[in-house]
């Protein structure tokens, strides 16, 4: 209630908090896959919607930010922190599609955690038509750079300047802690296209593509919203090999694959686990579980590529092969959310006490050598 009353008060508040407008004006542009304005969209025309108190919200054909899949998203002219979404006209006209779109609303407005998470994207409270039924909702507006920037180290460097080994890690880090929240509450991310997930400057991200989730059921019947959202690449093999399968709920071992998958590339500047010498499709290398990090099968890492490798902890090497080849064919055997976390703070705490450059470097020059034992 608390959280409501607030943001109809800033929604209706044409000056924010100047430390709001500071924040603003320090982040990039939004980047992201719902925030790619489609040029050739038909022009939106100019609607109002109400709050949930009845108090209009005027949204101007040029305040249309993007199309996206479901719905319009609109900038808010009297408040830049916040965006509207609107469902397009052929949801509103399908009585399924309106009734599925407004039963999952509900059910994500009743997750109060994720409402207060500043890290989502998530619907903060209803918008209304004339008649008093639900046909969009309000969110926060994020900004940054799509995680797609950390697979290039000339992209690190144009648009995180100083940034190195340890802060790409800590990004993989506050990614595994937010999906970890998530999880918290029985929401899954489905589709971990990195285009999906924002970084800003301070190395804090963001997850834009909320209505991809897996959501639970507020109500008495305890159904799960699903969705068949995905991409191939960053996709647990058992989904590829049965399609079947995205029609039934996803499983904590799929998620926890492809946040893997999502860490790993951080990690390697955009390698997939599954690159080898040869090249190859990465969906079809997926598919046939030969991982070069258990050198065996005869696959090995691209060639130059085992510098990046080499100066990763053991434990977080040893997760990643649990992940990649043993859990390949046996999710069960997936390591836990918690072990990834635990393992990506004992890197970034090795690089923190290392004199070496090469432990901190995006693209280490030499491989690191074993150290004797004592």
């Amino acid at each position: 209630m608390i959280l409501l009353q607030q943001l109809l008060q800033s929604l209706n508040n044409p000056n924010p908090h100047p430390v709001a407008r500071m924040l603003h004006r320090r982040q990039p542009p939004p980047v992201g896959a719902d925030w790619l304005a489609l040029a050739q969209s038909a022009p939106e025309r100019a609607r109002t919607v109400y709050d949930p108190t009845g108090a209009p919200l005027m949204l101007r054909k040029e305040d249309v930010l993007t199309h996206g899949g479901e719905g319009v998203i609109y900038k808010f002219a009297k408040n830049p922190a916040f965006l509207i979404k609107v469902c397009k006209d052929d949801t509103l006209k399908n009585s399924s599609k309106r009734t599925a779109f407004r039963d999952r609303l509900n059910a994500m407005l009743a997750l109060e955690d994720c409402r207060n998470a500043p890290f989502l994207a998530w619907p903060l409270m209803p918008v209304f038509d004339a008649d008093k039924h639900a046909i969009g909702f309000v969110m926060r507006k994020t900004s940054g750079r799509t995680l797609r920037a950390l697979y290039a180290p000339c992209q690190v460097k144009r648009f995180f300047p100083g940034w190195d080994r340890l802060q790409v890690t800590q990004v993989a880090l506050n990614l595994v802690e937010a999906v970890q929240m998530l999880a918290r509450h029985r929401v899954l991310v489905n589709d971990f296209n990195p285009d999906n997930f924002l970084v800003d400057p301070f190395g804090r991200v963001r997850l834009i593509d909320c209505d991809s989730f897996q959501i639970p059921d507020a109500g008495e019947n305890q159904n799960t919203f699903l969705t068949r959202t995905f991409t191939p690449e960053y996709t647990a093999p058992e989904l590829l090999f049965h399609p079947e399968l995205f029609n039934r709920e996803r499983t904590p071992e799929q998620v926890r694959f492809s946040l893997a998958v999502v860490v790993y590339m951080i990690q390697m500047s955009g390698l997939h686990p599954y690159a080898q010498c040869g090249g190859g499709d990465p969906v079809e290398n997926l598919k046939s579980g030969k991982c070069p990090l258990a050198r065996r099968d005869g696959v090995r890492l691209p060639v130059g590529w085992y510098k990046s490798v080499s100066w990763l902890t053991p434990g977080l090497k040893h997760l990643f092969i649990r992940m990649f080849v043993d859990g390949h064919h046996e999710p069960l055997k997936r390591p836990m959310l918690g072990e990834l976390k635990n393992e990506l703070e004992i890197f970034i705490e090795v690089m923190r006490k290392s004199k070496n450059k090469n432990q901190r470097a995006i693209l280490p020059e030499k491989v690191k050598r074993k150290e004797k034992a004592v």
